[in-house]
């Protein structure tokens, strides 16, 4: 990231529809509390602060996350999304960079989705930023409304949806980034002039748009990262979110390709300069290696120049591996960058008169001459030569 970051997690609410006396942070799910899972996913984005916002419960919440390194505003009383941000407001003056928005109640989203939401932040040059989800039944949300171009123009409550606007089916997830001061900007002229008396964080997107900045729009993959748990089956409902992922082997980035190398480290042929040599993990062709950033990034206009670099180095010595290796009469290279949701990989691979382009299993059988690990141990010395 080439912006300065911090994260405000949202963490003052009380939780009635939960039943329980426990704050709502506080409520366990896969071993942790929900603020835990939260500040898990923050840890691995590239932050520099992290300020919670607590409110019912407070000295608890701070009790229970005594080890975390964070920064603390205290909302009391709670009028609000935008009250809430602006009782962090002494945290946030005088600050230059950008800030992500959380929940404390929010704790499936995944730090791959978060980081391409910063990254699209950053290359859009927007005032503000919102992560949004499609629903197959959005009663009850706030729905975002765009203009012609496909941006974003406001978000209408569900109560205040007239009806040829009910079809809209794309929701505010709540989850935004901001240029901190046009966020404190906006924050100033926020009114509580509403059936609820409270401070609507809502209003300051459209403040900033309509003071001539960029709001941006991602629109997340997986609605089920935006749920927010109020009540004990939602809860319920997040363990068994997190059960699946695991089933289906997703690791802790919730990126195929981090997750992949994460998991599969006998993949790896070097690490160097923060960028990854490995194997794919299914080929093309013998000899097909991938080559990222150990961070997560999926627009290659956002790669910092030394990544580029020891990307373009990296691949001029794999093309020698390989013709070392295997000889071939040629080799491909393509980038696979800037599609929703995937990593930013180079694609090194050997070809020969003839030979087919795709679908290395069929009915599985594997049709390349040899298996990874004979791969491996074919290439694994001649990189020791070149480290």
């Amino acid at each position: 990231m080439n912006q300065r970051w911090s994260a405000l997690v949202l963490a003052a609410g009380k939780g009635t529809r939960m039943k329980s006396d426990l704050a709502k942070v506080l409520h366990p799910l896969d071993g942790r509390t929900l603020l835990s899972c939260v500040l898990d996913t923050a840890a691995r984005l590239p932050l520099e602060r992290v300020i919670a916002v607590v409110g019912h419960q407070a000295e608890q919440v701070k009790e229970a996350h005594r080890d975390r390194n964070l920064l603390y505003a205290l909302q009391e009383p709670q009028l609000g999304t935008g009250h809430a941000v602006i009782c962090a407001r002494p945290h946030l003056e005088g600050q230059e960079g950008s800030l992500l928005v959380l929940y404390g109640d929010v704790p499936l989203l995944r730090p791959a989705t978060l980081l391409e939401l910063m990254e699209r932040h950053e290359l859009g040059d927007n005032g503000v930023t919102v992560l949004t989800a499609r629903l197959p039944d959005p009663s009850g949300y706030g729905r975002v409304l765009r203009d012609a171009d496909g941006g974003f123009r406001k978000i209408i409550e569900d109560r205040d949806l007239a009806p040829e606007q009910r079809g809209i089916d794309e929701i505010n997830s709540g989850i935004y980034t901001f240029k901190i001061p046009l966020l404190l900007d906006a924050l100033s002229r926020l009114r509580q002039d509403n059936a609820q008396g409270e401070y609507y964080l809502t209003d300051t997107l459209e403040m900033i748009r309509e003071a001539g900045h960029r709001a941006g729009i991602m629109e997340v993959a997986d609605h089920h990262e935006i749920s927010g748990i109020n009540t004990p089956e939602q809860l319920e409902d997040a363990a068994r979110v997190l059960e699946m992922r695991r089933e289906a082997g997703e690791g802790a980035w919730g990126c195929d390709v981090l997750d992949t190398l994460a998991s599969r480290p006998s993949l790896i042929l070097r690490e160097r300069e923060g960028v990854i040599v490995s194997l794919a993990p299914h080929p093309y062709n013998c000899g097909h290696l991938w080559i990222t950033p150990r961070r997560r990034v999926v627009f290659a206009e956002s790669l910092e120049p030394r990544e580029r670099a020891a990307m373009m180095h990296s691949e001029r010595e794999a093309e020698g591996w390989l013709d070392q290796a295997f000889h071939p009469q040629g080799v491909n290279v393509g980038f696979d960058s800037g599609r929703a949701g995937r990593q930013v990989v180079m694609h090194v691979i050997p070809r020969w008169a003839g030979d087919a382009n795709f679908m290395p299993l069929v009915g599985g059988v594997n049709l390349l001459p040899e298996t990874l690990e004979q791969t491996y141990q074919r290439l694994q010395p001649i990189v020791a030569q070149t480290s």
